[in-house]
């Protein structure tokens, strides 16, 4: 894939916390404002993208976020969790993707392929890392078609509280 410029990848500073909350609320509108019903996203975001939220997420040593950056600018993001900081399965061998968000604007230009590939090369660096997985709504088509072309296989499912709607997630691996 072909950039203008050169994307960069830089882990996201407890200092950024503002920059990082306001990309997450954005991408976060962006992907589902439409599907959902406007009360269950505002009452979601309140709660998984308060300030104080995301400051307490980025302390723990177990997770991390990560920009991609173009020009400079985030444009993308992602956060990875190793146990026990993971949202369900919680298995030393394995690490989940909580979250990656491209911006609207830089949507199917392959940012989301090569957040994967950063991923999945710091993921092989882990000796103790099996597999990778991850949860996404079942509505989210194009998302699953996304993951699966990367050879993420569905194993399981859980809920998901958007809000006050309790929702179904997929849960997807890609064993290593």
């Amino acid at each position: 894939m072909e950039f203008p410029t050169e994307p960069e990848f830089r882990k996201v500073q407890a200092e950024e916390f503002a920059l990082l909350r306001n990309i997450s609320i954005k991408t976060f509108r962006d992907a589902f404002y439409h599907l959902n019903a406007p009360e269950d996203i505002e009452l979601y975001i309140a709660t998984a993208f308060s300030t104080n939220q995301i400051k307490q997420e980025l302390t723990l040593s177990q997770s991390e976020f990560v920009f991609l950056l173009q020009e400079g600018n985030p444009i993308a993001y992602y956060k990875t969790n190793l146990s026990p900081y993971q949202s369900d399965i919680n298995d030393p061998s394995s690490l989940e993707i909580e979250r990656i968000y491209v911006c609207k604007e830089h949507q199917n230009k392959g940012y989301g392929m090569l957040l994967l590939d950063h991923i999945f090369k710091n993921a092989s660096r882990n000796a103790i890392i099996r597999y990778i997985w991850l949860g996404v709504w079942n509505q989210n088509k194009s998302a699953i078609r996304f993951y699966e072309r990367y050879g993420f296989k569905t194993f399981g499912s859980h809920q998901f509280l958007l809000g006050k709607d309790p929702q179904t997630d997929l849960l997807m691996r890609f064993d290593f």
